[in-house]
């Protein structure tokens, strides 16, 4: 009932205030302005007069309330809002608590993803592993090949020097007797014409 009383008086004096604000300001005339010296403009006398409002609202809002009064006002103000608070900070704390175990959590599969990648890095080495392999291998058959080639065309080559020393030796031989002949042929001429 006090409180309710309080607020009537303050209302009352705001209301008083705005009507000596408004009687201020109606007596000053714009001739009441020009007689006044030209040093203050209408802005400054605007705010003088607020200025002074603003100082007897301050002096009407001092109001003195009795402690006891502001003790049960508190008391009163707790007990209705210190519960809700209290579960209010408890929820708190409890999502705070799961925002924390989801932070880990997620932190957690950002690892295993992170593994995963590894993981697929790794498959994609061993396959180029197995692609190089291949070509390695292929590369020996090549090789392989290449190889036994050559020998062949080696004992080809051998084949071929020895055939072409044997027809040379057999051609070196006929020329030989081909000489032998011509030596027998020559001697056989040269003693018919001796005799």
């Amino acid at each position: 009932m006090s409180e309710d009383h309080t607020h009537e008086v303050r209302q009352e004096k705001e209301a008083e205030n705005e009507r000596k604000t408004e009687e201020t300001e109606r007596e000053i005339t714009p001739k009441q302005l020009d007689d006044q010296p030209h040093e203050k403009e209408p802005a400054e006398v605007v705010e003088t007069a607020e200025d002074e409002q603003e100082k007897r609202l301050e002096e009407d809002l001092e109001v003195r309330v009795d402690p006891e009064i502001v003790e049960k006002l508190s008391s009163g103000f707790l007990q209705t809002f210190l519960p809700t608070l209290e579960k209010s900070k408890s929820s708190l704390e409890e999502v705070l608590s799961n925002q924390k175990i989801l932070i880990e959590t997620v932190e957690q599969e950002n690892s295993k993803f992170q593994e995963c990648q590894s993981m697929e890095e790794l498959t994609q080495t061993m396959l180029k592993a197995r692609k190089y392999y291949n070509k390695l291998i292929t590369i020996k058959k090549e090789m392989a090949n290449l190889h036994d080639k050559s020998g062949k065309l080696k004992k080809r080559a051998v084949k071929l020097q020895q055939q072409r020393q044997k027809e040379e030796l057999q051609k070196a031989q006929q020329r030989e007797k081909e000489h032998e002949k011509e030596r027998m042929l020559a001697a056989r001429v040269a003693g018919r014409t001796d005799s």
